[in-house]
């Protein structure tokens, strides 16, 4: 498992040191969010499969849905659910939806393409009405809120996109912080390569989860891009690493 984590590392360094043409942005099949949003009157819609692999136990999202819609050019409007299948070492299969996300970005200072921008993009996750997912192990049955700020800014060569946010929750073991830094680079027109370092923190900060993610985009039309990526936990205090995560899917812009 260390050698496979240092491979990565090694390629997210070879990344790093290639900042020629470099551009950061944020959002799927990346963790790390960005302040882009679809623009006035249009959708942004992420379809993909998901797969998370931990010792014993794989979670399937098929598929994963993350539709977003633009109202103005700097608000976005969000609602995300998959059907998740959750395989357990020596337990029976189970299926069912995730918990539904609700969220809203405004992008509230824009400097324009290569200067400053920020947004907060405040999400809420709640278990359907009537839904048993939480008994079967595929959705939480506490409702969360997160509230996040995301950056992106160019330093000449160098482009970088992060985020920061709290969770709330009635839950103890849902309240925390969560954050990240993406990076990118064009290697030609449409295909762009992005790596990222996401972390989870637990409320006091006792507890901790780093992940590398590799991902990249390809553009197919004007109006549709493939989605890959790629990753594991560095260290997870919370419980057993994830061994592999995996994001596969399309994006559709209308």
């Amino acid at each position: 498992m260390l050698s496979r984590a240092r491979s990565l590392l090694m390629v997210l360094a070879a990344l790093t040191a290639a900042v020629a043409g470099m551009r950061a942005q944020g959002g799927p099949p990346m963790i790390t969010d960005d302040p882009g949003t679809p623009g006035n009157g249009h959708w942004e819609i992420n379809l993909a499969w998901t797969d998370q692999q931990t010792p014993g136990s794989t979670l399937l999202g098929l598929p994963l849905l993350d539709a977003n819609y633009g109202v103005g050019d700097r608000i976005q409007l969000n609602y995300q659910a998959s059907w998740n299948v959750l395989h357990a070492a020596g337990q029976p299969n189970e299926s069912g939806f995730s918990d539904s996300q609700v969220a809203v970005k405004w992008r509230y200072y824009d400097a324009g393409d290569t200067g400053l921008q920020l947004s907060t993009y405040p999400r809420v996750f709640f278990l359907d009405p009537g839904s048993d997912s939480d008994r079967r192990g595929t959705a939480d049955p506490y409702t969360t809120i997160l509230l996040p700020l995301e950056v992106r800014r160019d330093f000449g060569i160098l482009s970088v996109n992060a985020d920061i946010g709290r969770t709330f929750s009635a839950a103890t073991a849902n309240r925390g912080w969560t954050g990240g830094v993406c990076i990118g680079r064009e290697i030609s027109k449409g295909w762009e390569v992005d790596g990222e370092l996401h972390w989870n923190a637990s409320d006091q900060l006792q507890r901790t989860e780093g992940i590398l993610n590799l991902g990249t985009r390809y553009d197919f039309s004007r109006h549709a891009t493939l989605l890959l990526a790629v990753g594991r936990d560095l260290h997870d205090s919370f419980g057993p690493r994830i061994s592999l995560l995996t994001f596969v899917g399309v994006q559709l812009r209308l």
